[in-house]
């Protein structure tokens, strides 16, 4: 059986025939797996001039066939016109490139815009002090609905008696500096996305918060100044931060009741990163 010499190449169908047969693959199965006719498998092992309408398609199905079989093509493809043996090789190298440098480029756009989405989102949860809630909606609600009221007024009495004994727990709260703190809590309040709280009525100078701890709980609070300070609390401790408003604070809210402004700041369950926006004291006549 001789080699057929087709325009722009040359191939030996016969190398097809020995694969298949040797696979003990029969024509027709052969013809299925391929999409094509018994009449075109016998056109390719056999190097006859019908059954395609140009050598383009003919060569198409050959690549084919020798993927199916698992013959290498260049072993069917003997030479290509213009080009050396090995150039098949160097194409479909540069070819399988080019589809990828596609999803390399669809992965660097889609990174891009994963961090301007969320650089978006830091700046509008950090910028928004226009849509701040209210630590309380009513200003004067009756101490006897403390239990049914979803905003809980503190007593004044009691916020009074916390700066009475501020000093004298003092020295049981230990104070350590950011590097020093609990290997447990990691202190992000300065880069963190905060929750803004402020008072509708105030009655307090805002240049100090309370804060009483329910559980253990390390937090840390910072100020305008930037001054920033961590605390190591063990359940029942009370605090008194002062510094200059706002305040932005890193706790455990189900750990702790806040005070700011003689109020009560109600703190909801993902409140772990909050500030405390300071509103003035109107003059009284």
């Amino acid at each position: 059986m001789t080699k057929k010499a087709l325009p722009n190449y040359d191939y030996d169908g016969a190398v097809l025939l020995r694969a298949r047969k040797r696979k003990k693959i029969s024509l027709a199965l052969a013809a299925q797996m391929l999409t094509l006719s018994v009449p075109q498998i016998e056109s390719i092992e056999k190097n006859l001039d019908y059954g395609f309408a140009t050598p383009y398609f003919r060569q198409l199905a050959i690549k084919r066939y020798a993927k199916i079989l698992g013959v290498k093509i260049h072993k069917v493809i003997t030479s290509q016109e213009g080009f050396p043996l090995n150039s098949f090789h160097t194409k479909a190298s540069q070819t399988s490139l080019n589809k990828r440098l596609p999803n390399n480029i669809i992965f660097i756009v889609l990174t891009f815009l994963a961090v301007l989405s969320s650089s978006i989102y830091y700046y509008l949860s950090t910028d928004g002090s226009e849509i701040m809630p209210l630590v309380v909606e009513e200003a004067n609600i009756p101490l006897e609905n403390i239990n049914s009221s979803p905003m809980v007024v503190s007593s004044i009495a009691e916020i009074k008696e916390m700066a009475d004994v501020d000093q004298q727990n003092k020295a049981d709260i230990s104070i350590v500096s950011a590097a020093d703190s609990n290997t447990n809590f990691i202190c992000t309040i300065e880069t963190s996305p905060v929750n803004h709280f402020k008072t509708k009525s105030p009655e307090k100078p805002s240049s100090y918060f309370h804060l009483v701890a329910i559980a253990d709980q390390s937090i840390c609070a910072s100020d305008k100044q930037g001054n920033l300070k961590t605390y190591q609390l063990k359940s029942g401790d009370k605090l008194t931060h002062r510094g200059s408003p706002p305040f932005k604070i890193q706790l455990s809210p189900t750990a702790s009741r806040l005070y700011f402004q003689g109020w009560v700041v109600y703190l909801g369950a993902n409140d772990k990163f909050i500030q405390l926006d300071s509103t003035p004291i109107e003059p009284t006549n």
